[in-house]
């Protein structure tokens, strides 16, 4: 291929390097919300205030994938990837400085712009180098995104534990080592003719174009199917240990809810892109999850700790739409072209959507002083997935939804 890589080793690389950008794209928002009693202690933040930070990763994800396209006009796949992930180390290491209220919401939001870019990116750069294989690498990263949520909620509170002071900050920023190395390891594929700014046809990356899948009902139920999944998922991610502390157990012990909660989506990432290629109608999956979703939300608002390990195992089954819908932006297109637009659109719109899921569990948790209504909110979103969910696993392709809109 070049001096920068040999060719044998350009597939092992981009694996490694997707592995390793996979595992930090969600460490960035599991590893805050079990420190949030730690962090309360500095900063005195208010439920609103909570809801607020925790809304910070569906703003910035939303954004990033609007501009992503963008983005791609200037830099290729390989060279954003690395940049994001530089962006990310950055932005890890602002959020801790301090302890300052404004740093930790820029640093946040900074670190998850970045994020954002790659939840859009990583996807295309999976089609790009494994074009026959986009299954099974997809359930390689897929897998990688979920361990690093796993682990993060699983280490920062003994992290913090191990020092007298500032032990939040020093749990929170170790995180920004895991995003340097990402960075690193895109460099080979960043420098070498694999970074160079074209498409997969080797025309000018500036002829790119955004086809028009808002149009279609695929695009349309795969924003929603993701957005709400996400509006739910993201809005369990930051209040999870909250549901069990507010009970009266243990900061540890809510993260360790959290870090179970998370632990079961190494399943879901293996089994999405299975479900995706197994059955012809996938949908069914869907209603299911949905469901176990419903029944250990309800019982960890209710009656958190009557059985708090059936709860959250039901809970953690629901989100299986998610790496179903990450799955199914490149089963439902044809082309790159097409794979891109869909990524751009349904991460674009899906996370603007969820942005709503931790700022009103938040917000109503502080003015009710309850759970009811915040599970009346997830309740409602699960409708939303399945009715996004029925659209975005019918057979067909986007570019064809599109071909027989042209024609009528």
């Amino acid at each position: 291929m070049s001096e920068y890589v040999n060719k044998n080793n350009v597939s092992l690389i981009a694996l490694i390097a997707i592995a390793l950008t996979a595992t930090n794209m969600r460490a960035a928002v599991t590893a805050l919300s079990p420190l949030v009693p730690l962090i309360n202690n500095d900063l005195h933040l208010g439920g609103t205030m909570v809801g607020l930070l925790g809304m910070i990763p569906t703003a910035m994800f939303a954004l990033a994938a609007f501009a992503t396209p963008t983005l791609l006009q200037a830099w290729s796949g390989p060279r954003m990837l690395m940049i994001a992930m530089l962006l990310t180390t950055a932005g890890e290491i602002l959020r801790v400085i301090g302890p300052h209220t404004g740093l930790l919401f820029a640093g946040t939001a900074l670190a998850l712009f970045a994020v954002g870019i790659t939840n859009a990116a990583v996807p295309l750069a999976v089609r790009q180098f494994f074009p026959a294989r986009v299954p099974a690498v997809s359930m390689v990263y897929l897998v990688a995104m979920q361990a690093g949520m796993l682990a993060a909620p699983l280490t920062v509170e003994p992290v913090a534990n191990l020092f007298d002071r500032n032990g939040w900050q020093y749990s929170l920023g170790s995180w920004s080592l895991l995003a340097f190395l990402a960075a690193l390891a895109w460099i080979p594929l960043a420098a070498g003719p694999a970074g160079a700014t074209t498409t997969t046809a080797g025309h000018p990356a500036a002829r790119q174009r955004s086809l028009p899948v808002w149009t279609t009902p695929v695009g349309l139920g795969l924003a929603v199917m993701f957005g709400f999944t996400s509006f739910a998922s993201y809005g369990m991610m930051m209040f999870v240990p909250a549901f069990f502390t507010t009970a009266g157990a243990s900061v540890g012990f809510g993260a360790l809810m959290l870090s179970v909660w998370s632990g079961v989506g190494l399943i879901l990432a293996i089994a999405a892109p299975y479900a995706v290629d197994r059955f012809r109608d996938p949908f069914w999956v869907i209603v299911v999850c949905a469901i176990l979703f419903f029944i250990g939300n309800t019982g960890m608002a209710t009656a958190p700790m009557a059985a708090p390990w059936v709860w959250i195992l039901f809970s953690a089954a629901g989100p299986l739409s998610f790496p179903m819908a990450l799955t199914l932006v490149n089963v439902r297109a044809r082309t790159m072209e097409g794979a891109r637009s869909l990524s751009s659109f349904c991460q674009g719109a899906g996370y603007t959507m969820a942005c709503g899921g931790p700022f009103f569990m938040g917000f109503l948790r502080e003015v009710t002083n309850g759970w009811f209504w915040p599970n009346v909110v997830l309740t409602a979103s699960l409708i939303a997935i399945c009715i996004g969910g029925f659209f975005a696993t019918r057979q067909v392709f986007v570019e064809d939804q599109l071909l027989s809109a042209d024609t009528r």
